[in-house]
């Protein structure tokens, strides 16, 4: 192999371990702070910030001379170790200063100095690279691109392949492992003491501490990443010493069911099918969008066997534990089909109606995708409902405080499509300060609502600002405001 192919080899892996940090570094804090576009916008400027510093401080270090690459890039693969051995951080950085601060401080801490450190490699080898000034133009351009390329490179593998097939701390640990590989390398290509043996324990090393990271605790029947979301399953028991099991997305309970008698755990689940009983017996068709662990639709058949149920779920491999794990995998259900696509996709390509809608879709704690809150997206739904139809959701909010910020402007979207809309509390009697799931409710007349006003205390918070629509619908933002104003839960 020439010299500038090898040198074109080290910014490749440079670029390409700058993309794995970002990408499994977003996917470690997710359970944190999920994947909205808050934690993306802390990691991502992060790692740009941390680039530009790095590339600043590699130039003039290379020009000085002092200091080799060589032990830059060991510098780089001793802190990729802070992911790992700081997995549990990001909990404490949002206790300590808030959700938005707690993204910035954990991508600070956690994988900003790795990619400082990587930063400065392109700077290192376009020095080694240029032999006079009349080619620093084209040998600068060529470096950078392969470091653009390994990036580029990085994302595909990492986002399609990697994330799937083993722990985000173990594929960290690789990295990091595999940049002390990268260390021992630019000692032969550009010089420097040799590092073979500490190239060979980090290699084991930081792949084995990965490893023993990503233990998952007792009562864990499965955990796991899917290209969509951090996935678990666990059986623990619940506040009245039933044994309840839930799958977890993203940090999040997303689908709960009691283990004695497969009924739903969450109290969302039950409070609508409460409501669904004044009009079940005229349900013939339901769409539930967002699927988890098909506890819904399960109870949604239970109550009504002869009810066609269609559910969207955009992750297979969730669908996958649902007939592994939980209720649904019991037994064939021919009437609940399952399509694995996304919702908003799924809604456009088709023409049935459906006597029910349901969403339930979340892609954190309490976050709801902001694709699926719009007046377009509530419009497609609209669209696809019988003249008696009715829609449902379920969404988590207050209802006092500045944390209703959402819940305030989600309610005039739903005012601008659906002529008769209510939020109704599933437990009145907790604190308003605390997040609760609220069960939203949308059809054509006030008469199909009338009965339910009777029995369910309707929200207190009215509608305020703009709609939400497609091209501005800050979702994330609002709702972040829930853990910025102190996160407390019914």
């Amino acid at each position: 192999m020439s010299q500038r192919l090898r040198f074109f080899s080290l910014a490749f892996g440079s670029g390409f371990a700058v993309l794995t940090i970002e990408i499994a570094g977003a996917r470690l804090i997710a359970p944190v702070f999920g994947l909205s576009v808050v934690p993306w916008t802390a990691v991502i400027g992060v790692i740009l910030t941390a680039l530009a510093a790095g590339s600043h401080v590699g130039g003039r270090l290379a020009d000085a001379g002092r200091v080799s690459l060589s032990k830059v890039l060991a510098l780089a693969s001793l802190t990729g170790g802070l992911p790992v051995i700081g997995s549990s951080f990001p909990w404490l950085a949002r206790e300590l200063f808030g959700f938005i601060p707690g993204a910035l401080v954990s991508a600070l801490l956690l994988f900003a100095p790795p990619v400082f450190c990587l930063g400065a490699v392109v700077p290192y080898l376009v020095q080694a690279d240029t032999d006079d000034l009349d080619s620093v133009g084209r040998r600068a351009g060529d470096i950078s691109a392969a470091a653009t390329a390994g990036s580029i490179m990085g994302s595909f593998v990492t986002g399609f392949f990697l994330i799937p097939l083993m722990p985000v701390s173990v594929l960290l640990g690789m990295t990091a492992g595999a940049l002390m590989l990268m260390a021992a390398a630019s000692t032969r290509i550009l010089g420097g003491r040799p590092q073979d043996r500490r190239a060979l324990v980090a290699v084991i090393g930081f792949p084995l501490l990965g490893a023993l990271a990503s233990g998952v605790p007792p009562g864990t029947l499965y955990s796991g990443q899917t290209l969509y979301t951090a996935v678990a399953v666990t059986e623990r028991p619940w506040g009245d010493g039933r044994i309840v099991r839930e799958l977890w997305q993203n940090g999040g309970s997303s689908s709960a069911e009691f283990v004695d008698s497969g009924e739903p755990a969450h109290v969302y689940a039950s409070a609508s099918m409460d409501m669904l009983d004044l009009w079940i017996h005229r349900i013939d068709r339901a769409l539930v969008l967002g699927g988890a662990a098909l506890t819904l639709p399960v109870a949604l058949q239970e109550a009504r066997p002869a009810m066609d149920i269609v559910v969207v779920e955009i992750d297979p491999a969730v669908t996958e534990l649902a007939e592994l794990y939980f209720t649904f995998g019991e037994r064939a259900r021919p009437s609940i089909q399952v399509y694995h696509d996304d919702a908003r996709a799924f809604l456009r390509s088709g023409i049935d109606r459906f006597d029910l809608v349901y969403l339930d879709v979340f892609d954190h704690l309490l976050t709801v995708p902001w694709t699926m809150v719009t007046r377009e997206a509530l419009g497609e739904m609209r669209a696809r409902m019988g003249t008696e139809g009715v829609f449902m959701a379920n969404v988590l909010s207050p209802v006092a405080g500045g944390g209703t910020a959402f819940l305030a402007r989600f309610r005039s979207t739903l005012e601008s499509v659906f002529p008769a809309t209510r939020i109704y509390m599933s437990d009145p009697l907790s604190s308003q300060d605390a997040t609760q799931n609220l069960i939203v409710v949308g059809a054509e007349s006030e008469a199909v609502l009338a009965a339910l006003d009777e029995s369910w205390s309707v929200s207190p918070v009215s509608a305020s600002g703009r709609p939400l629509t497609d091209s501005w619908a800050p979702v994330e933002s609002l709702q972040a405001l829930v853990f910025m104003e102190g996160l407390l839960w019914h």
